[in-house]
């Protein structure tokens, strides 16, 4: 399951992009909403809904379709912010920062986790392995405790691993190439998710 996450994905480049322009605080929340979504992508897969979503094209389309909308949204608005902006701020405290980064972090971790498809098509290919149709309801909770439990302390610490000196000042340097770079990332999972 780690080594799928870890995999560069939309909630990969958000967290990264999220924890790096934000901070650690944004980049916690932002791994909170991942962990929603991971939530509610597990009981969707144990309940047996993933099937559907995998056999009906209409709606598997229709949710590529917003997925890819929405990170085509996160890569505009990341290409919109201003470098000026964003250096004469970058001495302001993390405790400083308003709850308002926060909650768009959360907001944004939990619909780049939820309108992702392959999300529930991987959960729900790791479950079949440990879950059948006669496993008891302690059973599927616990499986899905592990893989939101699991989620959201890796998103958690990959962000705060991404607030290391060293790290944060090769940011802080190059800032607007890393996040047109972010951007442009977004687009291409975006539109590799409709080919």
């Amino acid at each position: 399951m780690l080594a799928g996450q870890f995999t560069p994905g939309p909630d990969f480049i958000l967290v990264l992009k999220i924890a790096l322009n934000d901070g650690k605080k944004a980049g916690a929340f932002a791994s909170l909403g991942i962990s929603i979504g991971l939530l509610i992508h597990c009981s969707i897969a144990m309940t047996g809904l993933a099937v559907l979503l995998d056999t009906s094209t209409e709606l598997g389309k229709a949710i590529k379709l917003l997925g890819s909308a929405y990170l085509i949204y996160l890569a505009l608005n990341l290409l919109r912010i201003d470098r000026q902006k964003f250096l004469n701020t970058r001495n302001v405290t993390e405790n400083s920062k308003s709850n308002g980064t926060a909650s768009v972090a959360f907001f944004q971790g939990f619909l780049t986790n939820i309108l992702n498809p392959k999300v529930i098509i991987f959960i729900s290919a790791i479950l079949s392995g440990f879950i059948s149709s006669n496993s008891t309801f302690n059973e599927k909770l616990i499986y899905g405790l592990i893989i939101v439990l699991q989620g959201g302390v890796f998103w958690f610490l990959f962000s705060c691993l991404l607030q290391g000196k060293a790290i944060k000042a090769l940011f802080l340097n190059h800032q607007r190439f890393f996040n047109r770079l972010f951007a442009l990332l977004l687009i291409l999972v975006a539109i590799a998710a409709n080919i």
